[in-house]
């Protein structure tokens, strides 16, 4: 996987604490490569536009639910793990470049916080699994 990349607003949230990366419900969302990221000025998932990746099936609109979230530190560096994604798309093509990370908090998605993105370049699936490694995720580190 690319790097993955925080939005500031994100990283904002989570040294705050209105975002808890191991406990809040947290979805990644994947998008279109009509998106284009703005570290600096996208904060919620309402910036994101009409670029939410669609076609095919097995993809539900708003992205996936994580699992399994875990903070550790080690070597002055906070990294924060989820479980992997794996979700069979019949039909096609879906069609996707970028995915997102927001905090879900289960109305307007005008108060769902961005956390980070990531761009895997243009992919495209038809009639695949879908399999995206979610290790050591948005990394914090101190000097």
């Amino acid at each position: 996987m690319a790097t993955p990349k925080w939005y500031a607003n994100g990283l904002l949230a989570v040294t705050n604490g209105s975002v808890d990366l191991d406990t809040d419900t947290i979805k990644f969302i994947l998008l279109t490569s009509s998106y284009t990221p703005n570290q600096g000025t996208h904060d919620f998932r309402d910036d994101l536009g009409a670029n939410e990746a669609s076609g095919g099936s097995g993809y539900t609109a708003g992205g996936f639910t994580l699992g399994s979230k875990t903070l550790a530190v080690a070597s002055l560096t906070l990294s924060w793990d989820t479980a992997d994604i794996s979700q069979a798309i019949t039909g096609g093509p879906f069609a996707f470049r970028y995915g997102a990370w927001y905090k879900a908090r289960g109305g307007a998605s005008s108060a769902d916080e961005l956390i980070g993105y990531v761009d895997f370049g243009a992919q495209s699936i038809t009639d695949a699994t879908l399999n995206i490694t979610n290790t050591n995720q948005l990394q914090i580190t101190a000097t």
